[in-house]
């Protein structure tokens, strides 16, 4: 009996952010397939899809080095398109032929495979370093975190310190003070369901930013030097369902990372007093909304 057809997929991201914005283009490819085709997965990130419905096998993206395949695809091909002009989503699914998705398609999903054990707290914050340009000042984040502290909210703070090979750079989340610390404590499945459970997430632009629009939970996402709708988050086919995004004063989309070629300084970082502004608001909001996720300040925090 002669094995099923099958088509070869090769994701060539490292960061996990990029490999969910991937998601939505296997779910469409898994679509455009004959019934019974099969799609064998190599990536970075294995156990991302070792339970994504959209694939059937995965391995780690070295095994697929020197082999040829009969039916082949390659995502997130940098020699395509000029990927800090494009939408991650079409930025991956553009050149492997299955053109621009729909915002109802661009839904992101996470599949986790461990149960949920995670704690509820009303924020959480995700504190990491990375690119100058995507990073917030620590002495920011914890001026953030006392304010919010100081209403009454519980606060914990996620992350995970990693060394990234292909951007050559270690990627570090802080704790901060009078904040419950689960940095580098808690598995991504973990980390997904902790900031499912929260009234508000805040993050850069960055993995766990793209890890929360598969909840449903408030996100604020500084979004800095990359034009927000490049890294936008659908959900509800609407970029801006339960979703701010904070920049500084500049108006210029640079996508720069390590240095500003125009002032010197990266003015979109927006300030401690802009982000603390947008927080307030979203936890008002969420107080005010019957069934609000987000305890109000006058009880007793979880």
């Amino acid at each position: 009996m002669s094995a099923p057809p099958e088509t070869t997929v090769v994701l060539q991201c490292e960061g996990i952010g990029d490999c969910l914005f991937a998601i939505p283009v296997l779910r469409k490819l898994r679509g455009r397939l004959p019934p019974g085709e099969r799609i064998a997965l190599y990536t970075h990130h294995v156990s991302l899809f070792a339970t994504c419905p959209y694939v059937d096998s995965a391995a780690h993206i070295a095994a697929a080095s020197g082999r040829s395949f009969a039916r082949l695809v390659v995502l997130f091909d940098l020699s395509k398109l000029p990927h800090w002009l494009v939408d991650t989503v079409d930025f991956i699914s553009i050149p492997a032929g299955l053109g621009q998705l729909s915002f109802r398609e661009k839904q992101l999903e996470y599949f986790p495979r461990e149960e949920d054990r995670a704690e509820r707290f009303d924020v959480v914050l995700n504190t990491s370093m990375t690119w100058p340009s995507r990073s917030w000042p620590i002495a920011s984040w914890q001026r953030l975190a006392d304010r919010i502290l100081s209403l009454g909210y519980s606060v914990a703070v996620v992350g995970k310190d990693v060394v990234s090979g292909a951007d050559r750079m270690e990627k570090k989340s802080l704790p901060l003070a009078g904040c419950t610390d689960l940095t580098n404590r808690l598995s991504l499945d973990q980390t997904y369901f902790t900031i499912a459970r929260a009234g508000l997430f805040v993050s850069c632009q960055n993995g766990l930013s793209v890890l929360s629009g598969a909840t449903d939970t408030e996100v604020v996402v500084l979004d800095m030097s990359i034009e927000w709708s490049k890294r936008a988050i659908y959900r509800r086919e609407d970029p801006h369902y339960k979703v701010s995004y904070v920049k500084g004063g500049c108006d210029i989309y640079c996508c720069q990372s390590h240095e500003c070629t125009t002032y010197g300084e990266f003015r979109c970082i927006p300030t401690a007093e802009r982000v603390i502004e947008v927080v307030e608001g979203r936890l008002a909001a969420l107080r005010r909304a019957p069934g609000g996720a987000a305890q109000a300040a006058d009880q007793p925090a979880s």
